[in-house]
């Protein structure tokens, strides 16, 4: 999506996009220039607040993030090979959120690079000592580099040098026996992890729309809730729909699966939307439907999670003199909080049975 060509595409036809750059469109020496703008004071930031419902945003709401944007003059060929001039905006912004997350995943590598880094010069059985210092900073080297926090942490080696006697033992003399011992230790740097943590949560991203029609807040809400294709696309190859692997030979018998599991597809996804949008509009949560963790809340539940609540649910026939019987298994109260999120009547169970019948002993 952020390619040039694409964008240009987007443009030629007289569109609008909103897309995230990726480090091939803005490398990390860019980014280090605008961000250095930023903590210098040189450039400004506004603090960003998503719009309520009604698309106003409230001032005294919280901030949801920070940022800023620019304008440049983009330009690129189309396919025909007409070459396109625009005026794209860079919205630079750092979600709260999302610099958390990074932080705390961050200083948990940290956490493990030096667990590592002072274990390698423990005494072990089976464990090979370090030869050397060389040998000791390779290893190190090893595990920065493994866990990307090179510069992040402090690393001392050192070798320590030891002399002890062995006493004389029948024809073999009184000696002095050197033994060495390389010994590492890592710590944290905290200077250079604050400085790594200012730049944590940064995203560059790029719209034609002007600005008078779509604000920062408003493209920053507008790409918070995009419609994510790639998850449905999971869905219809993974375990849900399993597309893939396809064992089918025939053209229309390929195109007719396909179809049907596109079907299956929506259905699935608007279930998903249904859900969430009353959750959302309740404030509430929903819990129950995580394996093996009964008390999960979550407000935003899958459909695999939800219909997963109701596989125990089964329709049982018997014939007694003849005559046909059914019992469905009774729904349980989560069961129902489900089918109300779903905006499904229970009645879409009870009808399945004619005349229903207790199973004793069955």
């Amino acid at each position: 999506m952020a390619a040039l060509g694409t964008r240009v595409e987007i443009v030629a036809h007289g569109d609008y996009s909103l897309c995230p750059l990726s480090a091939k469109q803005v490398s990390e020496a860019e980014l280090d220039h605008l961000l250095a703008l930023v903590f210098d004071g040189t450039q400004p930031t506004m603090d960003l607040r998503l719009p309520n419902g009604e698309g106003r945003i409230d001032a005294t709401d919280e901030p949801v993030a920070l940022g800023f944007e620019q304008t440049i003059e983009q330009k690129g060929p189309d396919q025909t090979g007409k070459e396109h001039r625009w005026q794209e905006r860079r919205l630079v912004g750092r979600s709260f959120a999302f610099a958390e997350s990074q932080e705390k995943h961050l200083r948990q590598r940290v956490s493990r690079v030096i667990t590592e880094i002072n274990a390698l010069d423990a005494r072990k059985q089976g464990k090979k000592t370090l030869p050397d210092e060389a040998a000791a900073q390779a290893a190190v080297s090893d595990i920065l580099d493994r866990h990307r926090v090179a510069g992040l942490v402090t690393v001392t080696i050192t070798t320590e040098t030891t002399e002890h006697t062995k006493r004389r033992y029948g024809a073999r003399p009184t000696t002095t026996v050197v033994a060495t011992r390389v010994r590492v230790r890592a710590a944290p740097d905290a200077g250079a992890i604050t400085e790594a943590t200012r730049r944590l949560g940064w995203r560059v991203y790029a719209t034609n729309h002007p600005a008078a029609e779509r604000r920062l807040e408003h493209a920053v809400a507008a790409y918070r809730a995009q419609y994510v294709i790639e998850q449905g696309f999971g869905r219809l190859k993974g375990h849900a729909l399993s597309l893939t692997p396809l064992s089918l030979q025939y053209e229309h018998r390929i195109v007719g699966l396909i179809y049907l599991l596109t079907i299956a597809l929506r259905l699935l996804v608007l279930i998903q939307f249904v859900v969430r949008r009353n959750l959302a509009q309740e404030q509430t949560t929903l819990k129950g439907i995580s394996p093996g963790q009964p008390g999960r809340q979550t407000q935003r539940p899958t459909t695999e999670m939800m219909l997963r609540a109701f596989q125990h649910v089964t329709l049982s026939h018997i014939t007694i003199n003849g005559e046909i019987h059914e019992h469905i298994t009774p729904l349980d109260e989560g069961q129902k909080r489900l089918l109300t999120l779903m905006e499904i009547p229970d009645e879409i169970y009870s009808v399945l049975v004619s005349n229903s019948i207790e199973l004793t002993g069955a």
